[in-house]
């Protein structure tokens, strides 16, 4: 809650810097290039998807060395560094939402089927005692492995939006909605429906993810103002980045604190501050963070398995600690891409061939 507290404190004394010096600043334009998308966001999706590989990681080194307090607490820190990568897919699935035909079709096919096909497979690899009850409420909740419970989370917001569509895009009342969604979200956040909602679905509330989600459709369906000057604003970033990683350190490294992926502030501030760094990234290397992004759901539903597999392994075997680290990692990455390489490989195969048969 602290921690919370402070982010938006913090928060707070950025948005005086920009109200004092008059600095004008509008959110990303989600449309803003002549190709008629944004690229960013799927590099962003790209970093997200690594910095929830890297949580799952530091899980993994904590298992066979808790006592290596210097490893541990490394990892510690790349993880909570990674704490902005769930709320940044809610935000960036919520940008190209749209209602139309075939909006559940498609998210059956490319979401739910996947999912579904990877839970019954994960369900009989990691457990000894199958059974059809338990099967089904880990299948609901997303427990079948500890990063499915964000297919039930984005279905929830799926659904939400389908219902809801013709208010969630009024443009008369959307910064009321935007800060209705954001003191909703914070009081998740500080606890205050833990003795209101049930267990089980603490982890799957979308009320923890409410404000993301709002603000991702927003900046959606946002128009960019080409008259608008083009401010730095480095100086407020760059001030807010180093004091974080002060924080960061402090409390990955000295109290061993184990950040939510949850909190508003940081996701939010690594989307913004890493936005304005994009633009000066090296081509190749955005390509490449891109394909990731392009392909997380490969990464999200494959890794899983691949680090269950790992826990059979003491990471240290892939050449001590920090070697072993970068393994794991390149592992857990490299593994799903290879594999979503093939899959499309086989299906432009499939449909050229299909393709001059019918010449």
């Amino acid at each position: 809650m602290e921690w919370e507290l402070l982010g938006i404190i913090l928060t707070g004394l950025g948005a005086l810097y920009l109200w004092i010096f008059q600095i004008p600043y509008s959110l990303p334009h989600p449309l803003a290039t002549k190709q008629g998308r944004e690229n960013r966001f799927d590099i962003l999706r790209g970093f997200a998807m690594v910095g929830i590989v890297l949580i799952h990681i530091h899980s993994y080194f904590q298992f066979f060395h808790p006592a290596d307090q210097m490893v541990v607490r490394t990892t510690l820190f790349f993880s909570n560094l990674s704490r902005f990568s769930v709320p940044l897919f809610i935000l960036t699935s919520a940008i190209f939402l749209r209602k139309k035909e075939g909006y559940w079709i498609s998210k059956l096919k490319n979401l739910l089927l996947p999912y579904s096909i990877a839970s019954a497979i994960g369900y009989l690899v990691k457990y000894n005692n199958y059974n059809v009850v338990e099967f089904i409420q880990f299948y609901i909740l997303g427990k079948v492995f500890a990063p499915f419970y964000f297919v039930p989370l984005l279905i929830q917001f799926y659904i939400l939006f389908y219902l809801f569509d013709k208010l969630l895009i009024n443009k008369s009342f959307s910064r009321l909605l935007l800060l209705f969604s954001f003191l909703v979200n914070l009081s998740s956040n500080l606890g205050f429906f833990d003795s209101i909602l049930p267990d089980e679905y603490h982890s799957i509330s979308i009320f923890n993810y409410i404000f993301f989600f709002i603000l991702g459709i927003q900046i959606g369906l946002s128009q960019e103002d080409k008259n608008k000057p083009k401010t730095k604003v480095l100086f407020p970033f760059g001030t807010f980045a180093l004091l974080f990683f002060f924080l960061l350190i402090l409390f990955s490294g000295v109290y061993a604190a184990d950040f939510k992926n949850h909190h508003l502030v940081y996701p939010i501030f690594f989307f913004l501050g890493i936005w304005e760094i994009l633009p000066k990234f090296n081509r190749k290397v955005s390509d490449w963070i891109a394909f990731i992004g392009n392909n997380s759901l490969f990464i999200f539903l494959l890794h899983p398995f691949i680090i269950h597999i790992m826990h059979s392994f003491d990471p240290y075997t892939f050449g001590g600690p920090f070697l072993g680290y970068i393994v794991t990692m390149i592992l857990n990455v490299g593994i799903p891409i290879g594999i979503a390489i093939i899959v499309q490989k086989g299906k432009f195969l499939y449909r050229s061939h299909h393709s001059g048969e019918l010449q």
